[in-house]
């Protein structure tokens, strides 16, 4: 089977060799290959002479003041006409890619108060940057922009930080966390910035922290309302923590000249929880106790009143006071 297949295909090769080798189809061949040549040659020397061509660019608004939001009727694409060489025209259908026609918004001249100008002037500048030196532009449709905006309301609010910290067993946030800019104006309509009363940032997760960190991050904006900035920086504080033991007095500031106050004990042990560094710096002084006389008026039944720190840094975690309670008398002099 496979030797007739073999022998059917060889005999048909044969068959068209001999064909095409007869006189007259050699001169039909040869008379093909130089029409293909007077055609290659006149297409090159056609790329020689000058054509137009239209082409389509996206515009592109940049620079858009905070307080303006621009309206969705404004031109999104230019067309222009080009002049160039084929060869030229040609490289931009197959290789050359156009990238927007940035506007710069901010920069623009006023037509009137809610609207902008863009002179041909400015477009034909902006296209000629992507253009070969040897193209000129024809013409641009159309010749010139205007650019419609609206004035948004303006609101301050307060920057919240939305940021959780797992720190590394020992360690801990040692004092509050900072952010670079800690309010905000936001620009929108009335009824949404009503609404509003702070503006948080994208969640953030730190994990395994063990030093201060600086984070950038993003502001979580409602769709519709912008903001004079977009990114604030957040500063978290995080140290190795330890413990420190101290003596405290109990003091009651209030007791009456008539009255003697005697307090079983009259001074606590306060075991605190402290960054590493600030260990010199905590002192007896940097803590109190301050009881009114009115709470032991009011436990004279008992003779019992409970304790606990009325002032310490912002610094100082997790302060234990022993004994937490205290007895005490009241005595007429």
């Amino acid at each position: 089977m496979q030797n007739k297949l073999k022998s059917a295909l060889e005999s048909t090769f044969v068959r068209m060799t001999t064909f095409f080798m007869r006189q007259r189809w050699k001169e039909i061949l040869i008379f093909l290959f130089f029409l293909l040549l007077s055609f290659g040659f006149w297409f090159l020397q056609s790329l020689q002479d000058y054509y137009e061509r239209r082409v389509e660019l996206p515009l592109r608004y940049k620079d858009v003041p905070s307080e303006w939001i621009l309206s969705e009727n404004n031109p999104q694409k230019i067309s222009i006409a080009i002049k160039d060489r084929g060869t030229t025209l040609l490289y931009y259908s197959s290789k050359a890619t156009f990238t927007p026609v940035e506007i710069s918004v901010a920069k623009l001249p006023r037509s009137s108060d809610s609207s902008l100008f863009v002179s041909s002037r400015m477009l034909e500048s902006a296209v000629s940057k992507q253009l070969i030196s040897s193209t000129s532009v024809v013409s641009i449709d159309p010749r010139e922009v205007e650019v419609v905006f609206d004035s948004l309301c303006y609101r301050t609010v307060p920057v919240v930080a939305n940021v959780k910290v797992n720190t590394r067993p020992g360690y801990k946030i040692s004092d509050e966390i900072t952010i670079s800019q800690e309010k905000v104006r936001l620009y929108g309509n009335a009824g949404m910035l009503e609404k509003i009363n702070e503006v948080k940032t994208a969640p953030v997760t730190l994990d395994d922290v063990s030093k201060k960190r600086e984070i950038t991050a993003q502001l979580d904006l409602p769709p519709g309302v912008k903001s004079e900035i977009e990114t604030v920086k957040i500063t978290i504080p995080v140290e190795e923590f330890t413990e420190k033991v101290m003596q405290i007095p109990v003091i009651c500031p209030d007791v009456p000249s008539d009255y003697v106050l005697r307090i079983f004990p009259s001074t606590v042990k306060a075991t605190c929880n402290i960054p590493f560094s600030r260990y010199k710096e905590l002192t007896a002084e940097s803590l109190e106790i301050k009881i009114p006389f009115s709470d032991f008026k009011d436990n004279q039944p008992t003779g019992k009143v409970l304790v606990e720190l009325t002032a310490k840094p912002s610094w100082v975690t997790n302060a234990a006071i022993s004994p937490n309670e205290l007895e005490f008398i009241i005595e007429h002099k």
